[in-house]
């Protein structure tokens, strides 16, 4: 489509709340608006690179085996006070009452209402397992919004739950979700590291941050560099395999790998001094395995093989799809895609027909063409045509 026809309203100027090299050019490019202190609306260019963000997650999921559905966004807040979160989960959360005084929230997560949802179909164990997902809106009324979308209280997420009938079933739906996601981000181009964390206000023994080292991340990490270089790359993997799976995870988290609130300076002394690594990193997906915390709360159980009532094994896994574009799309940490057939077909370009591209040097930009327009033309949006990768911008 033509520049004239479209509807890309960029910006001369650079606005003074943009803090960071990709909240700027989204800004300025015409991809995103703020409606509001962490808040923004998504133009037609960011929302149609969004999509196709969101198009990745979904097809890596369902290549996983696990189940799309989709939950409100509003959630009754009684659930909640079954878990016993309601007042535990603190001032994150946008508490409301509707004209009948009933007391309802802006879904941060989604624990609850998913338990709910299982524990009024599924009763046997022959049922098991069952992973089921949604990517919707969420809030989290952040103290300090900022960094565009990096950081924003308005967010697409995508968040899926495991069901399992033992511990031993839901740990291999643990390592099931961490492959799946690390196949996501090498789609995307990201390095992401997965990391061993904190489990915060959603709880569990066993949980795992994946993070994209940045100067401007707000997380502290300490790290092998040995992690650097691995890569799924064309293996095949197959989900149904629960040995496979654990030896890719064990590939992955063998080596050192921390945030701050889980840093342990004797493991890390034993890493070879010349791989130590301490750097900053911004959260790209969290994984959980919390066990029966929300199934005994919430009544959520199943019959097993023995005829016994249990409480479902549960586990939780996050990526945050509009948040993540605002960290893939920093010049100074995506990584650079590779070419060829892999790429072209893992896009999260604005058109259909493209691919991402980070060239060493970028062409210079026509005279009439905003530089960060000229940067987004050329780094997602270069169109395929006749069987060879071309650059150029979408309007010509």
């Amino acid at each position: 489509m033509r520049l004239t026809r479209y509807f890309l309203p960029v910006l001369k100027e650079t606005p003074a709340e943009a803090q960071i090299v990709s909240h700027r050019y989204m800004l300025r490019a015409g991809l995103i608006k703020q409606a509001g202190a962490g808040i923004y609306s998504w133009l037609p260019l960011g929302l149609r690179v969004l999509r196709n963000i969101e198009r990745i997650v979904d097809e890596e999921q369902q290549k996983a085996g696990h189940i799309p559905l989709l939950m409100p966004t509003l959630q009754p807040a009684d659930l909640w006070r079954e878990s016993g979160r309601y007042e535990a989960y603190g001032e994150e959360m946008l508490r409301i009452k509707d004209r009948q005084g009933r007391d309802l929230l802006y879904g941060p997560t989604n624990e609850e209402m998913i338990t709910d949802i299982f524990r009024s179909y599924i009763s046997s164990y022959r049922d098991l397992p069952k992973t089921l997902y949604h990517i919707q809106w969420k809030f989290r009324d952040e103290m300090r919004p900022r960094f565009g979308v990096m950081r924003g209280r308005e967010f697409l997420m995508k968040d899926g739950y495991n069901f399992d009938v033992d511990r031993e079933s839901a740990l291999e739906a643990y390592d099931r979700h961490m492959v799946s996601y690390l196949r996501t981000y090498e789609r995307m181009g990201l390095k992401a590291i997965p990391m061993r964390a904190d489990s915060g206000p959603i709880g569990g023994e066993n949980t795992h941050e994946f993070l994209v080292l940045a100067e401007t991340g707000e997380s502290e990490v300490f790290y092998d560099s040995a992690i650097l270089d691995l890569q799924l790359g064309e293996r095949m993997v197959n989900y149904e395999d629960p040995d496979q799976l654990k030896q890719i995870v064990s590939e992955w988290t063998t080596p050192y790998a921390r945030t701050d609130e889980t840093h342990d300076a004797a493991l890390f002394a034993e890493v070879p001094e010349e791989r130590r690594r301490t750097s900053r990193g911004i959260e790209v997906g969290q994984i959980f395995y919390f066990g029966t915390k929300y199934s005994e709360a919430m009544g959520a159980t199943v019959t097993n093989a023995e005829g016994a009532r249990v409480p479902v094994e549960m586990g939780s896994h996050g990526i945050g799809v509009s948040v993540w574009w605002g960290r893939s799309s920093r010049p100074a940490t995506t990584t650079r895609a590779s070419s060829g057939p892999r790429a072209s077909r893992h896009s999260m370009s604005a058109s259909s027909t493209c691919v991402r591209a980070t060239p060493r040097r970028m062409p210079p930009a026509p005279a009439s063409m905003p530089a960060c327009v000229h940067w987004v033309s050329t780094r997602f949006m270069t169109t395929a045509t006749s069987g060879r990768e071309r650059s150029s911008p979408p309007w010509t």
